[in-house]
């Protein structure tokens, strides 16, 4: 994680390479808080170097100026279609090419903002983007690649951009990276290092000294309060399932929120077992409770005057001779009884069990994170979560913050319809509705669980939260898909409260 710095004064030695961003018949450089006579020198090397701004393009030169030893010029394209996708390659590009040639301290300049952020939120979000584009998960390696790896990142101003405000959205970038870093981190950990009791006892680890009281419930304790479908879908695992409580109150809460987040561990599908060429991802199906914990982590930081409840259902889901199987029939923690018909549709019924479970709660807000069905990755593929709600105005109040944040999601449709799916005959419902409308059907059973008058909404974030090779700047692996998008809805809670 390279640290980033604003860039005010010369520096004691001259940086590596200033990098900069340049469009189609636009001149950049007017738009950059720099000395006249660097600006006027770096303006005349790259006319000499022809430099067109085409997208791809990139032209390097010995700068003229003593504040940098290079100028890599980096071109965009034309500047009405640079996008936040666009931005995250850009980025990682940048990072990785200084990586590349050994440079340890770099100047970026960006004077160019993503035509789909808003523009109040553009520069800010592309100063968090930055911070992650060197993110890389080394914890499994024996020897790291540290010589590649770029130790600053100063930030060249805008005009009009006053010390203040930079020092402030850096601080805001390097917070957030630290958050997003944290759920990736915990992603990209395999099966073997984290299953529900780790995670559990990382996790009263992880707030001890905080404000955020950590409670773990084990098999005693799910089965006192009637949590029988995480408990049967943990049972073919010799790793028992747990339930986290993470709990935050301020003194005078202005609103309770409940946050539930997938985790399943690791998924092999159960008795109806998953094909062997999807199942090594499986590690990742606990991004949703990641992104909560994340989320949580903020929580303890910042003190909101809310209450704040995570919900993380822990789990692994195995064959075994005790696991659960089709045609098992379970009842979960508001009586509902579910009907079995594929033990690879666990992670409603975790979730489910959860979400009856935070009426304790009286929640005026639930949200649920957890990649949910590869039907939603089919519809959406890996630039929107599914998003599904019960409340018109908490879904557009997502989806703006989802174009804010880069946390981006689609409303799909809830209709009473899809509940019919889900008929069984043995049970008041079942967990899988068959093929056609699967991805609907799914959020049509966790409605099933919202507890009394809440406001609900259900992310499937099973496109989002993991990608297999790098895509649009993103490297391979967990993506921290929605802590920046929770982070955003406490903070407009605590406002319109």
């Amino acid at each position: 994680m390279a640290d980033l710095l604003p860039f005010w004064s010369a520096p004691d030695e001259p940086l590596d390479c200033l990098y900069l961003a340049t469009a189609e018949g636009y001149t950049p450089l007017g738009e950059l808080l720099l000395p006249d006579d660097t600006r006027a020198a770096i303006a005349h090397a790259i006319d000499d170097l022809g430099v067109r701004g085409g997208e791809g393009e990139v032209l390097v030169t010995a700068s003229p100026s003593p504040l940098f030893r290079r100028i890599a010029c980096f071109g965009i394209g034309k500047r009405a279609e640079f996008s936040l996708y666009a931005l995250r390659r850009l980025l990682r590009r940048v990072l990785e090419q200084a990586g590349r040639n050994r440079e340890y301290q770099i100047a970026v300049a960006l004077p160019f903002a993503p035509h789909d952020v808003e523009p109040d939120e553009a520069r800010a979000l592309t100063l968090s983007e930055l911070a992650l584009a060197d993110y890389r998960f080394d914890r499994f390696r024996s020897h790291p690649d540290e010589a590649t790896k770029v130790d600053g990142v100063s930030i060249v101003p805008l005009c009009g951009e006053s010390e203040e405000s930079l020092g402030t959205m850096l601080d805001r970038a390097r917070r957030l990276d630290n958050l997003v870093r944290l759920a990736r981190d915990l992603g990209n950990r395999p099966g073997n290092d984290l299953n529900p009791s780790t995670f559990a006892r990382e996790l009263v680890a992880l707030f001890a000294q905080t404000p955020v009281r950590v409670t773990v419930m084990g098999p005693k304790e799910l089965e006192k309060d009637g949590l029988r479908g995480i408990l049967g879908v943990g049972q073919g695992s010799v790793h028992e399932p747990r339930l986290v409580r993470l709990e935050y109150r301020a003194k005078k809460p202005r609103a309770a929120v409940v946050l539930v987040g997938k985790g399943v561990t690791f998924d092999a599908g159960g008795i109806s077992l998953k094909p062997v060429a999807d199942m090594a991802l499986m590690k990742h199906d606990m991004a949703g409770a990641a992104a909560v914990v994340a989320a949580m982590r903020a929580v303890a930081e910042d003190g909101p005057p809310l209450k704040v409840v995570g919900l993380l259902p822990l789990v692994e889901n195995l064959p075994s001779g005790n696991a659960f199987r089709p045609g098992d029939i379970l009842t979960l923690c508001n009586g509902v009884t579910v009907e079995v018909e594929d033990t690879d549709a666990e992670g409603r019924i975790v979730v489910g069990d959860a979400m009856a479970y935070a009426a304790r709660f009286h929640p005026d807000v639930l949200i649920d994170l957890a990649t949910l069905t590869g039907a939603c990755k089919v519809a959406l593929g890996v630039e929107l979560a599914g998003l599904f709600a019960n409340d018109d105005a908490l879904a557009g109040q997502i989806e703006r913050l989802g174009m804010r944040t880069g946390d981006r999601v689609w409303r799909l449709p809830l209709l009473p319809q899809y509940r019919d799916l889900l008929r069984s005959e043995w049970a008041d419902l079942k967990n899988a509705g068959g093929r056609w409308g699967s991805l609907p059907a799914s959020a049509a059973f966790l409605s099933r669980f919202v507890p009394g008058n809440a406001r609900w909404a259900h992310l499937d974030i099973a496109g989002v939260a993991y990608v297999v090779k790098g895509h649009n700047g993103l490297p391979a692996g967990a993506t921290g898909f929605g802590v920046r998008l929770l982070l955003g809805l406490l903070d407009d809670l605590v406002a319109r409260q």
